[in-house]
This record gives C-alpha cells, sequence and structure tokens, in this order.
C-alpha cells in the first residue's frame, strides 16, 4: 500500500500523540501513587476538587503507578486483554509483546498455536489463563479434558466448535462469524 507524503507526516504525528498520552498516563500513575502513600485521603481529595475522575479511572492509574498493571491494558477490551490485567505485570509486559501459546485440539490430537492475547475468544482466555497464572500446555490439555469431562457428565456444557478442520477442508457447524484472529487461527491449520 502505497502512502502519501502528506498522510505519512500525519501518521507520525498521530504516533507521537498517541505515545504522550501513554507516557502521561505513566506520569499520573507514578504522582498518584507519591501522593496516596503521602496521604491516604488522596483519593477523596482528588474527586472532591474532579468528580468528572471516576474511582475506577484512579484505581486502575494506581496500578499502573505502583506496577501493577501495565499502561498499555488500560484502553484495551476483549476477553484476552481483561484477562491477562490480573496476571502478573511480567507475565503482561512478556505477553503483550509475543503471542500466547494456544493448544488446540486436532485430528492428530493437540497443536500449539501461537495467538495475539487481543484475538483470543472468551473460551480461549479461560483456557490460557488460570485466576493468577498462564496455564502451561499441560495445564492447557488438562482444562480441554475437563471442559469435555464436564459437558458428558451433564454440567455445563461446552460450546461445540463452530469449524472443525477434516482431510484440508474447513466444515462449519453452524452459522458463525470469526474475527480476524479466528480467521488466522483457521487459515494456519488449514495450512498444516
Amino acid at each position: 500500500m502505497k502512502i502519501s507524503k502528506s498522510m505519512e507526516q500525519k501518521i507520525e504525528r498521530f504516533a507521537l500523540l498517541v505515545k504522550g498520552i501513554v507516557q502521561g498516563w505513566m506520569e499520573a500513575g507514578k504522582a498518584l501513587v507519591e501522593m496516596i502513600d503521602e496521604d491516604p485521603q488522596a483519593f477523596d481529595k482528588i474527586r472532591e476538587k474532579y468528580p468528572q475522575l471516576s474511582v475506577g479511572m484512579l484505581v486502575q492509574l494506581e496500578a499502573v503507578g505502583r506496577g501493577v498493571l501495565h499502561e498499555k491494558l488500560l484502553t484495551a477490551s476483549g476477553p484476552g486483554p481483561n484477562a491477562l490485567r490480573r496476571m502478573p505485570y511480567s507475565s503482561q509486559v512478556k505477553l503483550l509483546e509475543v503471542p500466547v501459546e494456544l493448544v488446540v485440539e486436532n485430528e492428530q490430537g493437540t497443536d500449539t498455536l501461537l495467538v495475539d492475547v487481543h484475538n483470543l475468544t472468551s473460551r480461549q482466555a479461560s483456557q490460557v489463563f488460570a485466576e493468577d497464572h498462564v496455564r502451561s500446555q499441560g495445564e492447557q490439555k488438562a482444562w480441554l479434558v475437563a471442559q469435555r469431562t464436564k459437558a458428558m457428565k451433564g454440567g455445563t456444557p461446552t460450546q461445540a466448535p463452530a469449524w472443525v478442520i477434516r482431510s484440508g477442508r474447513v466444515f462449519f457447524n453452524e452459522a458463525a462469524s470469526f474475527s480476524a484472529g479466528e480467521l488466522a487461527t483457521i487459515i494456519t491449520q488449514l495450512t498444516k
């Protein structure tokens, strides 16, 4: 795709502005932590002076300032980022930079895909993330078996996959819609 000089300049300006916003969140978080450490009533005092700042926003900025929440997760949404917020900061940093390992079942047993955390579905996020850590491949396989067993015993049924791959072809089990990440997953499995 060819980008004009004018558009390139606008993109660069936009990127600088966004970078400044993120830097501002980090600085605001550190300043908030300093105020809270100095005065435990800082939240109330800030809210009295600036009622438009929600408690939720202040809580998240404090988490950023204390190095508990990665600043990129402040505005990220979806099942993957929502689950990633519960993880240790080191996991947040890693999984915002590199794809997460996702165990998938196939005709031969299982396979592992590398998926951007932003592209995980709700079920995949539940599979990958435990309450306090990222599940290993072995833990994910055990989770898949537990879900299948629960479904067979009449527990909460697991949703049948919207698609399966057999003999190099994709078969859809129902009317379905897919995100770009899910389509990439299908194509990756199909081309193996």
